[in-house]
């Protein structure tokens, strides 16, 4: 599920913004409760919906709290090896002494890896209790904790240009300390991704299926249920290899979900929010990228020499069927949709 290195705008980027749009867009007033033939008052009876609305409002908090420090820390620690992998010739060996050019990893984000030991903390302490997502976040803190302390040794000492006196002595200890806690720092973000996709589909998929039930399938749900679709897709096509058929039906459940929303809109002008062409132009340009990509994978097309060039953090999205290219389109639709926030019903 993830590209090496770089941890593109994830599922649970996505999955935050679906919770902000279903916070914006259901906010029609729940019916009064009728009174019982036992005589039950409208007061008592109105109390089980609201505490399922403030159950649900604390399941979005937990799980925002973790998703926002998740996409902040994540990209940050798999981007600070991006130019240490550059000079390293074999990441196996480390540092040898006599390269041409040499950078240490960058820091991971100093401002988050405060704010966010706290908020992990935080969210594991709030209700709901969610016993695997919340061991695996502390799992994730306390590697990302323990690469963060190498890096950062590392950045000084490279920054520092201190390897220019003592003959990469330090940087050929440090290497396999940043290899080792690298690697379990990889392994428990992957863990906990998952596990975070898991908790963020359950919910989404119960107040989608609320809100298909108050407003019906207007433009508010047609719109989360496209995303909700992209999401899945993305999930699979930005791996570098994957099942065609597999990717070809979540192609297929996403166009759907598209058309009955853009047709949806076309047919009810007067409910499309701003900025509504800019998420059309988005989810085309979704549409055909990650078509690109599946047929890629399908036909077994090769990436020619000059692709092979291109294909590295900053350029991959250039190249024509590329997982890079897939995961761009993915977060300008989502970028799009996030500005859809603010419309009204």
């Amino acid at each position: 599920m993830r590209i090496t290195h770089i941890k593109p705008l994830s599922a649970a980027t996505l999955a935050l913004a679906l919770t902000a749009l279903l916070a914006a867009c259901s906010n029609k007033e729940a019916p009064a409760p009728a009174a019982t033939a036992a005589g039950t008052t409208a007061a008592a009876s109105a109390k089980a919906p609201a505490a399922e609305s403030d159950a649900d409002q604390a399941t979005s908090q937990k799980l925002g709290l973790y998703i926002e420090c998740f996409n902040r820390l994540d990209s940050s620690a798999h981007e600070s090896f991006t130019r240490y992998d550059v000079w390293v010739k074999d990441m196996k060996v480390g540092p040898v002494g006599n390269e041409p050019i040499v950078y240490g990893p960058s820091q991971i984000d100093p401002a988050a890896m405060v704010s966010c030991k706290k908020d992990f903390a935080q969210a594991a302490s709030q209700a709901p209790a969610m016993a695997a997502l919340d061991a695996d976040g502390k799992v994730y803190f306390q590697t990302l904790d323990a690469l963060n302390t190498v890096v950062q040794d590392a950045f000084t000492y490279y920054d520092r240009g201190n390897y220019k006196d003592d003959a990469f002595a330090k940087g050929k200890q440090l290497h396999p300390q940043l290899m080792e806690r690298k690697q379990a720092f990889e392994a428990a973000s992957e863990k906990f991704s998952d596990e975070l996709d898991v908790q963020n589909d359950h919910m989404l998929e119960a107040r989608m299926q609320k809100l298909e039930k108050e407003q019906g399938r207007t433009l508010p749900y047609l719109q989360m249920a496209s995303m909700f679709r992209a999401k899945q897709l993305i999930g699979v096509v930005q791996a570098d290899t994957f099942d065609a058929a597999k990717a070809a039906e979540r192609q297929d459940a996403y166009e759907k979900s598209a058309d009955e929303l853009l047709a949806y809109a076309t047919a009810h002008k007067d409910e499309a929010p701003m900025f509504w062409s800019g998420y059309v132009s988005a989810t085309e340009t979704y549409r055909k990228a990650t078509k690109e990509r599946i047929r890629r994978i399908r036909d077994n097309v090769a990436y020619t020499e000059g692709d092979k060039m291109m294909l590295k953090p900053g350029s991959d999205w250039m190249v024509e069927g590329s997982p890079g290219s897939a995961t761009k389109a993915y977060n300008g639709l989502v970028e799009a949709g996030n500005s859809l926030h603010g419309m009204r019903h």
